[in-house]
C-alpha cells in the first residue's frame, strides 16, 4: 500500500510544500524544500519512516522546491530526476536567487544547489521503489520557465503539479506567461482528472477542480489589475497599491501575500501586449 507524506514548511512567507511517497521498501521525495531548518526537518521525517531513499524527482527549478537538496543529498549521492528545461533554469538563475533572497533568509538561505543527475524527457516513465512516475513537460506554461508534472502510475492515485496549481496561496506569476499557463490548465485537464488526487508545490492538496480555481484566480487577477488602471494596465505607485489591496480583499485568507505587489508588474506587461497594425 503507498502512502504519501506530505511536509509543508514551517517558513512563514512561502511556505512550500514536499512529499515523500512510501513504498513497500523505499521511499520517493517529491521536491525538497526551501530552508535549512526545513530541508533538515524533512529529512529527519524520511528517516523516521525507516526506509532509504531511492529517489528525489523535482517539479521545477525554483529554490523553494530545488534548495533543499542540500541537506538530503549533499554530494548527489541519491539519483535527482529532472527535465533537462529544469537543471538548466536552476544552472541559469542559481546566481540571480541568491542575491535576491539571502538577505532576507541570512542563515536559513541554503548557500549552494545541488542539481539533478537523472534527466528524463518528455512522457517518459520511470520505475522507482517498485512505483512508476511518469514526467510530462509543461515547458513554460507554469510560474517559471521550465515546469513537470511527475504522475504516479500505478493506481492514478497522485499527481504531483509543483506549482502548476496553488490552493488558498496566491500565485507568483513574476516569471511565468499566465496566458500560457491558462492554457495548459485548460490543454491538461483532462489528463489530471484521471488521478484521484493532486499535490500542490503550495496550499492543501485536493482534487482537479482546483484547476477551475486557479483558472478563475488568473482572470480575476487579470480584471482587478485592468480595473484599477482604467483599463490600460499601466500601472502606477498607486495604482499597483490598489491592485494589492484589492486582491487581498478578494482573497483574504490566502498566503504568500507579498507575491501580489511582487508579480503585478510581470502581469501588466503580459496584459499591455503589443500592438501590430500590419495585417
Amino acid at each position: 500500500m503507498v502512502k504519501i507524506h506530505e511536509y509543508t514548511s514551517k517558513e512563514p512567507m512561502v511556505r512550500p510544500n514536499a512529499f515523500i511517497v512510501e513504498a513497500e521498501k523505499e521511499l520517493v521525495l517529491v521536491d525538497t524544500t526551501l530552508t535549512m531548518s526545513d530541508s533538515k526537518a524533512f529529512k529527519k521525517m524520511a528517516e523516521d519512516l525507516g526506509k532509504p531513499i531511492a529517489a528525489i524527482l523535482l517539479t521545477h527549478g525554483h529554490p523553494d522546491h530545488v534548495a533543499g537538496a542540500y541537506n538530503l543529498a549533499p554530494n548527489g549521492e541519491v539519483p535527482i530526476y529532472a527535465l533537462q528545461s529544469i537543471k538548466d533554469l536552476m544552472a541559469a538563475s542559481e546566481a540571480s536567487k541568491h542575491k535576491q533572497w539571502s538577505a532576507l533568509f541570512k542563515e536559513e538561505w541554503i548557500p549552494k544547489w545541488v542539481y539533478p543527475n537523472k534527466i528524463v524527457k518528455d512522457g517518459e516513465t520511470v520505475t522507482l521503489a517498485g512505483l512508476k512516475f511518469k514526467v510530462v513537460d509543461l515547458g513554460a506554461g507554469g510560474d517559471c520557465d521550465a515546469n513537470a508534472l511527475w504522475l504516479l502510475e500505478d493506481d492514478k492515485s497522485a499527481a504531483f503539479v509543483g506549482d502548476f496549481i496553488y490552493n488558498k496561496h496566491h500565485s507568483y506569476m513574476m516569471d511565468g506567461s499566465v496566458l500560457r499557463w491558462l492554457g495548459n490548465l485548460e490543454r491538461f485537464e483532462e489528463l489530471l482528472s484521471q488521478y484521484k488526487k493532486l499535490y500542490l508545490g503550495h496550499g492543501p492538496s485536493g482534487d482537479a477542480s482546483l484547476i477551475a480555481q486557479q483558472k478563475e484566480y488568473f482572470l480575476t487577477a487579470s480584471a482587478l489589475l485592468l480595473n484599477e488602471t482604467n483599463g490600460s494596465a499601466a500601472l502606477t505607485d498607486e495604482s499597483k497599491k490598489a491592485y494589492e489591496k484589492a486582491m487581498v480583499e478578494k482573497y483574504p485568507d490566502y498566503g504568500f501575500q507579498l507575491t501580489v505587489a511582487f508579480s503585478a508588474d510581470a502581469l501588466a506587461k503580459e496584459l499591455v501586449g503589443k500592438k501590430n497594425y500590419n495585417w
